[in-house]
């Protein structure tokens, strides 16, 4: 196999069959010659206990071109993203989550934009779906815009989004695709090992000042309500993910020089913090019936 131009980069751990339909929904694909030679798929498993090794190797034996490494133990979410985009020998690497998967004809659609050469760095759109990834759990993709755009830079694209979104954005793992030679360039990305959101700071601080684009198209089913909080140290309860999302968004201010009020910022987020306890409660107390969570978000659109 020649010099990959995509990179599919999924770090993974204890999600076998989440991983199962993820990479169906990617060596589908691989059908296609000039996909297949193109695109690597490299798992990283963070020592996972279930038979995710078992079914990585199922898939080995039909494609030459999936890289695996188990960790000898658990090292973490962020050391195991490092560890998978280390792996990567891609011209761009496509961060993927172990439980989402590509809708059909993403990577032809992502090859053809990345030979037009118009950017370093792209968020993906993404879709929403029921955590059997059957039918869409919301009605619009996750980015409301009609076509793609291109930016000469991304500092340019940050000034120019709502700063409610700018963690959303960057944080969202499957929709990130990334020159791998820039990435490489952060020399000192174990300075964010902790954060749960190590992706984030170092594509931000690998991409200043380099094109970048928003792609339209949905190419990415993300499950929904299927994050697990406990295996993120630290973000186990809303008021610590509160902070960390804080903390993010001050750095991403600072970073890209955008004026800023701390203190107005800590008053949202302890507004924002509340309004996510009192939703939180109402989910789990008053509105257990999906039908009736449906109803209140037609009404007030959260729920």
């Amino acid at each position: 196999m020649s010099t990959p131009i995509i990179s599919i980069c999924i770090p993974t751990y204890k999600r076998a069959s989440c991983l199962k339909q993820c990479l169906d929904s990617i060596v589908v694909q691989l059908d296609d010659p000039l996909v297949r030679d193109r695109v690597e798929i490299v798992i990283s498993d963070n020592a996972s206990p279930d038979n995710t090794e078992n079914i990585v190797e199922e898939f080995k034996k039909k494609y030459n071109n999936i890289v695996y490494y188990k960790n000898t133990e658990n090292i973490g979410v962020d050391r195991n993203i490092l560890n998978v985009a280390a792996r990567a020998s891609g011209e761009y690497v496509w961060f993927m989550g172990d439980d989402d998967a590509l809708f059909s004809g993403a990577l032809v659609y992502m090859l053809d934009e990345l030979r037009l050469h118009k950017f370093d760095y792209c968020l993906v759109n993404c879709l929403g779906y029921d955590n059997f990834l059957q039918k869409p759990a919301v009605r619009q993709p996750n980015f409301a815009i009609t076509n793609n755009t291109y930016y000469e830079t991304l500092d340019e694209a940050v000034k120019k989004m709502d700063r409610k979104s700018l963690v959303g954005n960057f944080c969202g793992l499957s929709i990130q695709v990334i020159r791998r030679s820039l990435w490489d360039g952060v020399t000192n990305k174990g300075v964010h090992v902790g954060t749960n959101a190590v992706h984030l700071y170092t594509t931000l601080l690998a991409m200043k000042g380099k094109p970048f684009a928003m792609i339209a198209k949905p190419l990415v089913k993300v499950r929904a309500a299927n994050i697990r909080w406990d295996t993120f140290p630290g973000l186990d309860t809303l008021s610590n993910r509160s902070e960390s999302t804080y903390i993010a968004l001050l750095w991403i201010l600072k970073t890209y020089d955008i004026p800023h009020s701390k203190e107005i910022m800590r008053i949202r987020q302890r507004i924002d913090l509340v309004k996510s306890w009192i939703i939180n409660v109402l989910k789990r107390y008053l509105f257990k019936s999906q039908r009736v969570r449906d109803i209140i978000k037609r009404i007030l659109g959260k729920l």
